[in-house]
């Protein structure tokens, strides 16, 4: 049906990346084309190796990261211009008009592209977080006026703490709360950053009740004791990038293993959904800090999040949302009350009462998109 949606992504976090995935296969489903490109793809490889860096850097100093955000700086220098211009070229001669941007890096090639096509083309600015993201903020400080040629379609409500569209990361609904294992999920996003290992001390420290699925981000980090049952690690292939692709020239879900035993490693790539989701929707509560990606996961399939500190004021405000919404709560607050079953029951309730009655985007997109065609077709 008519032409190929182009799914812009990010692989600086895998909250800029895996929803864009998801939405590419919800629009498939839905009866679409569609072409997920990585921004790293356009970036010389000595930049991808900086990113690299730049990961373990703030993996192991979190204010390394935060203070990272406040460091000015134009992406355009970081690219390859031999591999823009081959892409623009393909986007000219497919006659690519409508884009799905995650990442406001790829702005700076859009309006390229809007310079040298003669088609109007229809851009939607996806806003995966709740305000600007770094992306975001260095496309505003560079080019103020970016938002007058695209359509901005905020995830969150600009101005209240409120929730606008949900992705869906299956077709599935949520699992019963009451029918779940008791596990809890703790991560620190796809970058492995945040104060996530302190708490997870804690918790292997503490009589909570609970199982842990911890998510590690080297194969070293997974040491299982044999008196510490009920403990399985997740771990993405270390050796994988987002900017990667499969043998048929797509990009993929992360490779990974879930490990109750530390070795050995066989990795799969997931097909449906990213690996973590497979737990996240069987667990009682993810322990994360409140990035884009946990809150996706979160209101499709209705698990609470236990939030750590968060990556940025974007992030700040997503843990406002989910904490106004009764569909998380601060890790600290929890553990006052007990790391309390009832509470997270509860949690879980309003998530999967509220998640119905929130529009799912690649729906919405999908009926804007019959309506364009029709008027296409009309005025032909």
């Amino acid at each position: 049906m008519g032409q190929k949606i182009t799914i812009l992504c990010s692989g600086f976090g895998l909250g800029f990346y895996i929803p864009g995935l998801i939405i590419a296969r919800r629009l498939q489903q839905l009866g679409l084309e569609t072409c997920v490109e990585v921004f790293e793809n356009l970036m010389d490889e000595d930049k991808q190796f900086k990113t690299d860096q730049s990961r373990q850097a703030y993996r192991e100093n979190f204010a390394v990261a935060l203070a990272s955000q406040r460091i000015p700086g134009d992406i355009r220098q970081s690219l390859n211009l031999a591999a823009v211009e081959s892409l623009l070229d393909q986007w000219l001669k497919e006659g690519r008009t409508r884009f799905v941007v995650l990442s406001g890096h790829w702005v700076h090639l859009l309006d390229i592209l809007r310079e040298r096509t003669k088609e109007e083309i229809e851009v939607d600015l996806l806003y995966v977080d709740s305000s600007l993201s770094p992306s975001w903020k260095q496309l505003l400080k560079l080019k103020p006026d970016y938002p007058s040629f695209y359509r901005e379609i905020p995830l969150y409500h600009p101005n209240r703490l409120d929730i606008m569209y949900r992705l869906d990361v299956d077709d599935k609904p949520p699992v019963p709360y009451e029918g779940r294992a008791n596990r809890l999920v703790i991560h620190g996003g796809g970058w492995g950053i945040g104060t996530f290992r302190e708490k997870l001390r804690q918790l292997l420290e503490t009589e909570h009740g609970y199982d842990l699925d911890i998510v590690a981000y080297t194969e070293e980090e997974v040491v299982v004791p044999s008196n510490t049952p009920g403990l399985r690690y997740v771990l993405n292939d270390p050796h994988w990038r987002t900017w990667f692709r499969d043998e048929s020239g797509l990009h993929t879900f992360p490779p990974y293993v879930v490990t109750d035993s530390g070795k050995p490693f066989v990795y799969k790539t997931p097909i449906e959904y990213h690996g973590l989701y497979g737990l996240v929707r069987q667990a009682m509560a993810v322990v994360s800090k409140p990035g884009a990606g946990a809150l996706m996961d979160s209101l499709a399939s209705g698990t609470p999040l236990i939030m750590l500190e968060p990556f940025g004021e974007h992030e700040k405000r997503n843990a406002s949302i989910w904490e106004e919404n009764g569909f998380g709560i601060p890790y600290n607050v929890w553990a006052e009350q007990g790391y309390s079953k009832d509470l997270l029951a509860q949690l879980a309730h309003n998530l999967i009462s509220r998640r119905e009655q929130i529009q799912d985007y690649p729906t919405e997109y999908m009926s804007r998109f019959i309506h364009s065609e029709k008027e296409a077709l009309h005025a032909d």
